[in-house]
C-alpha cells in the first residue's frame, strides 16, 4: 500500500525536517513543501509525524490516500507570542513580559503532542 504525504507548515519550524512514522516505525523525513510516499503492508496504516518534542496525533489511512501535514493554528500564536515576549522582556528589562513569554511557551510544551495536524485531502 502507498500513501502520499505532503508537508505545508510554513516558515514556523520549516528549517528542520519532520520524521514520518508508519505503524510506529520511521519511514523518512519531510522538509517544508516536500512530498514523500509511505509504504506499508496491509489495507490500512497508521501515520504520525514528529519534530523534536512536537508531534501529531496518528491518523489511519488507506491505499492511495493523499494526506497533508500542517501546523495546528491554535498553538502558533502562543509560540510566536512567547518568543517575542521573552525577547522584548530581556531587551526592555520588563519582568512581566518574561513571565507572559514563559507562560506561553509552557502552554506550547504542554500541547506539543498536537502541534502538527495530519488531514486527508
Amino acid at each position: 500500500m502507498e500513501v502520499y504525504i505532503s508537508r505545508s507548515t510554513g516558515p514556523l519550524g520549516g528549517l528542520s525536517s519532520i520524521k514520518v512514522k508508519v505503524n510506529g516505525e520511521d519511514q523518512g523525513k519531510l522538509k517544508n513543501n516536500d512530498v514523500t510516499v509511505a509504504i506499508a503492508e496491509g489495507d490500512t496504516a497508521e501515520i504520525a509525524v514528529n519534530q523534536s518534542f512536537f508531534r501529531s496525533k496518528p491518523i489511519t489511512v488507506s491505499d492511495g490516500d493523499n494526506v497533508e501535514v500542517t501546523l495546528n493554528p491554535k498553538f502558533s500564536p502562543f509560540y510566536i507570542g512567547g518568543v517575542l515576549a521573552i525577547i522584548l522582556g530581556g531587551l526592555m528589562k520588563i519582568p512581566l513580559f518574561l513571565v507572559v513569554g514563559m507562560v506561553c511557551l509552557v502552554i506550547v510544551l504542554v500541547m506539543s503532542s498536537n502541534w502538527f495536524v495530519i488531514t486527508k485531502k
